[in-house]
C-alpha cells in the first residue's frame, strides 16, 4: 500500500508561511498531510536548527490540527558546526547507526515536555524506525517524568504513555527486527505502529518477507500492516484493502 496522494514537504523557516503553504497542499491538491526532516536549517550560513516545540509554532499546529493530517517527522543528516562538533570524527554513526534517532528523538521529546500536545491535543505526529529508540527508553523516561521532572516543573499533563496512545505513531520503516517489534507492541500498543519500508535506502523483499513471516495473531498483523494507516491517512477503499 503507498500513498497517493503522499504527504506534502514543507520549508519550515516561518510558522505562518508553513501554515499557509499546508493548507493549500492539503485542501487544493488532496496531499495527506506533511513529511519533514527534522530541524529546519536557518541562518546565514544555515547553521542555525529551528525546532518546532515553542509557542511561536502555535499557528501551525493548529493548522494541522485543523485539517485533521498527520505530521511525520523525518530524520535528517547533521550539517555545518554540529557535524563538525559531534559527528566529523564519528562519521560511521551519521544516519541510520545513531544520528537520526538522536536528532528526532530529541525533537519530538521536546514537543512533549513543550507543552504542544497539551496545545493541540488531537495532533498526530508520526515517528519512523520504531520511534527513534524512544519505546526503548519509555520507562526510563517515565520515571524521570514523572517521579523527578514533574515535581520539580516539568509542565507536560500527561504521561509519555499517554502521548504515545493520543498523539504519536511509529512505524517499521528500516528496523526489521521481531524482538524489537515485539518490545514496541508492548511499550506503544499495535493501534499506534504501521508497517513501513524505508524504500530505497531498504528494500521491499527484506521489509515485506519479515512482516509476512511474523508469527503475530491477524488481528494484529492486519492493523499494523494497513488498517492502521488506512485509518490514519483515511485512504478509504484503496488496491487490496479487504485482502
Amino acid at each position: 500500500m503507498a500513498l497517493t496522494p503522499w504527504p506534502s514537504t514543507l520549508s519550515m523557516h516561518e510558522p505562518e508561511q508553513a501554515a499557509a503553504e499546508l493548507k493549500r497542499c492539503v485542501s487544493q491538491y488532496g496531499f495527506k498531510g506533511a513529511l519533514v526532516n527534522d530541524t529546519q536549517r536557518a541562518g546565514p550560513d544555515g547553521d542555525d536548527a529551528v525546532f518546532y516545540d515553542g509557542p511561536e509554532w502555535d499557528v501551525f499546529w493548529a493548522t494541522v490540527t485543523a485539517l485533521d493530517v498527520p505530521f511525520y517527522l523525518h530524520p535528517r543528516n547533521p550539517t555545518g558546526t554540529v557535524h563538525d562538533r559531534l559527528w566529523a570524527k564519528r562519521k560511521w554513526l551519521i544516519g541510520p547507526p545513531l544520528s537520526f534517532a538522536h536528532g528526532v528523538s530529541l525533537h519530538a521529546l521536546g514537543m512533549v515536555t513543550n507543552g504542544v500536545f497539551d496545545r493541540h491535543p488531537g495532533l498526530q505526529v508520526v515517528l519512523g524506525h520504531l520511534g527513534e529508540h524512544i519505546p526503548f527508553d519509555m520507562w526510563r523516561i517515565n520515571h524521570w517524568f514523572e517521579d523527578v521532572k514533574k515535581p520539580l516543573g516539568l509542565a507536560c499533563r500527561k504521561t509519555i504513555r499517554e502521548y504515545f496512545q493520543q498523539n504519536l505513531w511509529i512505524t517499521t520503516s528500516g528496523h526489521f527486527s521481531t524482538t524489537a517489534l515485539q518490545l514496541c507492541m508492548a511499550e506503544v500498543g499495535t493501534d499506534r505502529i504501521l508497517f513501513s519500508i524505508d524504500y530505497p535506502f531498504e528494500s521491499f523483499a527484506d521489509a515485506c518477507g519479515w512482516y509476512d513471516d511474523l508469527h503475530l495473531n491477524l488481528v494484529d498483523k492486519r492493523k499494523m500492516g494497513k488498517e492502521n494507516a488506512a485509518r490514519l491517512f483515511k485512504l478509504g477503499d484503496f488496491k487490496d484493502a479487504k485482502a
